[in-house]
């Protein structure tokens, strides 16, 4: 490790750039292939685990998708694999589960909105007595030096501003939509000079939390989603009966467990492709298969054949870890060097390689759904650009907030303040934003609710 920390300090130093690149591409290779095969190994026998105990039912529904998969994994094993042949075949693969979740995140997003409006009326079938005595055991000023400590007590910064976010997610919404908008516009400003691939995905987030982004089309084999969602959205909150709020409330719980069993699914299914066409770009870069990398294609094979028993992994145990270490310090390079020394990659023949291996390490990565070729673009924002998206973003939201009731038109802003930077000034800011929007909703019952789950939110923090 300290031959390789002292390899990185060359290359960042200019020194030795060569020879120093050239001995950073040998081991890259071989740790990539290594970290990438174990990453396969270990992620497949979690996805056919699921498949054939846990999961049958969504096995049945997906079968093509597997099918595919275990082919791949066929392939894969083959003593002389034409690595290149199963690029085409993984990359239209990822792109066919990204589809599908991309519909998944839409309906989970728009749940989240539904579960907001049916938390707020939990409490709103209470009589007047009940509600009283409940609110009675929330003193202002204590609560809210409780939550400022809540909010304050870390020193990362980082973990403060999440806090905020979540915070105001919470707290009952009384703003404007033009309040609103004004917020979302200082946000925009902050990706000026930036990747227009960042904003892109901030203004991706604000969709799906408002419920605007529309996926092309749901996938086969889900009716229950869709019908779950018009039952969700054909509900007249502002003057919805406790029989109704009941049946929603269910209808709710069944379509969240759901969701989250079948994207569960959906992301093991994703990080074995990604492991896949990982290993497809890195593994013709070897001079030589090692014997632990003929050890990992034995085991593809009986994957292939649905053979797979745990005691097969446990030569492995343990052999993963001391790769992620070298993978951080050799990752933390890459972008640096092409992007540093583009002529130089081009004239010793290197270019290729960074290029390819930059991918691989995006495959690679816990960013399973990442945008491949958005990644490559690096267009940057400026002005001219952020306004036209500001304008998108704006003209959209007005459209769907006038076309929903008041309770679900609180419960979108609400996700949407949730995915803004918290921008306040001082703590000062924040505690006149919780006075007014929390101690001074009038309605008692969605503010009981909330000092509930504040509460929650205080005491899970202080067991952790």
């Amino acid at each position: 490790m300290r031959e390789l920390k002292k390899m990185i300090h060359d290359i960042q130093k200019g020194k030795n750039l060569e020879s120093s690149l050239k001995n950073y591409r040998e081991i890259a290779i071989r740790n990539f292939n290594e970290y990438g095969a174990l990453e396969l190994t270990f992620s497949a026998f979690t996805l056919l685990q699921e498949a054939w105990e846990e999961k049958p039912h969504l096995a049945e529904k997906e079968r093509d998708m597997l099918d595919r998969i275990l082919r791949a994994l066929a392939g894969l094993g083959e003593e002389n694999c034409r690595y290149s042949d199963w690029i085409p075949v993984m990359d239209e693969l990822r792109q066919d589960i990204t589809a599908k979740m991309d519909y998944f995140t839409a309906y989970t997003d728009c749940l989240i909105c539904y579960e907001y409006v049916l938390n707020r009326m939990e409490l709103k079938f209470l009589p007047e007595k009940e509600l009283k005595k409940r609110l009675a055991q929330f003193d202002n000023e204590q609560f809210l030096e409780q939550i400022m400590v809540y909010l304050f007590g870390e020193k990362d910064q980082s973990v403060t501003q999440e806090k905020l976010q979540l915070l105001i997610g919470q707290i009952p919404v009384h703003m404007t939509k033009s309040k609103l908008f004004e917020k979302i516009g200082e946000s925009m400003t902050l990706y000026r000079g930036g990747e227009k691939a960042s904003l892109e995905n901030f203004l991706y987030m604000l969709r799906t939390a408002a419920m605007i982004y529309e996926p092309k089309k749901a996938p086969a084999g889900y009716p229950d989603f869709e019908k779950a969602m018009s039952r969700l959205q054909k509900a007249d909150y502002e003057n919805i009966g406790e029989d109704e709020y009941g049946q929603l409330a269910e209808i709710l719980e069944k379509s969240a467990k759901a969701i989250r069993e079948v994207t569960d699914f959906y992301y093991s299914m994703q990080k074995v492709v990604n492991s896949i066409y990982a290993l497809c770009i890195s593994m013709p870069y070897l001079d030589r298969e090692s014997k632990f990398i003929r050890a990992q294609k034995a085991i593809w094979r009986c994957y292939a054949k649905r053979e797979y028993q745990e005691e097969m992994l446990v030569p492995l145990e343990g052999r993963i870890e001391e790769r992620v270490e070298k993978n951080s310090y050799l990752e933390a390079v890459l972008i640096e060097v092409k992007d540093s020394y583009p002529e130089e990659l081009s004239r010793w023949g290197l270019a290729s390689f960074f290029e390819d291996f930059l991918r691989v390490t995006d495959l690679l990565s816990d960013s399973l759904f990442i945008d491949l070729e958005q990644a490559e673009k690096g267009e940057i924002a400026d002005d001219s650009y952020i306004n036209e998206k500001r304008e998108e973003i704006f003209e959209e939201l007005s459209e769907k907030l006038g076309q929903v009731s008041r309770p679900v038109k609180k419960a979108m802003m609400g996700a949407v303040l949730e995915k803004l930077p918290a921008l306040f000034q001082n703590t000062d800011e924040v505690e006149e934003y919780i006075r007014v929007n929390l101690f001074g909703c009038e309605n008692q019952a969605e503010k009981c609710v909330v000092f509930s789950i504040l509460q929650d939110m205080i005491c899970e923090e202080q067991e952790w």
